[in-house]
């Protein structure tokens, strides 16, 4: 009848054995670190901590020292609406005594 031509090369292949030991990963050999690379990380890291401390309180005293004579301003605003308060509540006290 029909004869199927890409079956016969499939089967007449010959089983081959295999090492399987081939396909197994050996582990990478691991590399410990010394102290002094342990520390010169911690070191690098502490440094950038204190940069970034630094700089912050450097903004920190900037926008303190750009903003100083409006805070001096509107707390002076503040203490002439509370004298002025305290004078009429005097002045309403004595009044009514």
């Amino acid at each position: 009848m029909f004869k199927i031509s890409f079956f016969t090369p499939i089967l007449m292949l010959q089983p081959c054995l295999t090492n399987f030991a081939e396909f197994i990963e050996t582990p990478k050999p691991v590399i410990p670190k010394t102290k002094f690379e342990i520390q010169q990380n911690i070191n690098w890291s502490l440094n950038i901590l204190v940069l970034l401390v630094v700089i912050i309180g450097f903004i920190f005293l900037y926008l303190r020292y750009k903003y100083k004579e409006q805070h001096e301003e509107e707390t002076r605003v503040k203490l002439k609406q509370f004298d002025t308060y305290l004078n009429e509540y005097y002045v309403n006290d004595m009044l009514k005594e």
